[in-house]
């Protein structure tokens, strides 16, 4: 096992327990700083992680002042991991895990009416999850038109053509493309 550090808000330094190097690929702390300059002020944000891994971005986003966070992982081993992580830093009551793949967990939440201010994806590269997965936020309703996607992805990987490329700030990172993208423009 690993560790990575908040890097901003109330839990600023506290550790994050992340599967070791290798198990799996998670987001820098230079990354994850780089993501909420961008998207600024979280504050009482209603937040979906999407392949939420560990949980840092949902972490970050908790510590930064976001109002609650529904993350979305696939692998039991990584959605415990998330679990104690949350428990671990106090944030079990605003932190809401759903192990379960994202193309059930999004029908499910767009049909209980949730609406989010925030989603975080942070896919396994080049395999096909981008397209897909925005594909299906564009089936569903779980944006409105002021809802910001944050999109993690490999800088080989491009957006789906439908992506309206005037909507979309991008950023890189050595390997790792960030890509804001405001959803009532897309979504």
């Amino acid at each position: 096992m690993g560790e990575l550090r908040v890097t901003g808000g109330t839990l600023k330094g506290r550790k994050i327990v992340v599967p070791a190097r290798g198990e799996a690929r998670y987001t820098s702390s230079k990354v994850r700083t780089a993501i909420f300059n961008l998207i600024g002020d979280v504050v009482d944000y209603d937040v979906l992680d999407l392949f939420a891994g560990s949980g840092c971005l949902a972490i970050e986003a908790l510590s930064r002042g976001a109002k609650r966070a529904v993350c979305v992982e696939k692998e039991r081993r990584m959605a415990e991991m998330l679990r104690e992580n949350s428990r671990r830093l106090g944030l079990d009551k605003d932190c809401v895990v759903l192990n379960m793949d994202v193309i059930y967990a999004l029908p499910a939440l767009s049909k209980r009416g949730d609406k989010y201010d925030l989603i975080l994806m942070d896919p396994p590269y080049e395999m096909g999850f981008v397209s897909a997965t925005i594909d299906l936020l564009n089936e569903q309703t779980i944006c409105h038109d002021q809802s910001l996607l944050v999109l993690e992805h490999s800088k080989r990987e491009l957006l789906p053509g439908f992506v309206n490329p005037g909507t979309v700030r991008n950023r890189l990172y050595g390997d790792t493309a960030v890509s804001l993208i405001r959803c009532g423009s897309v979504i």
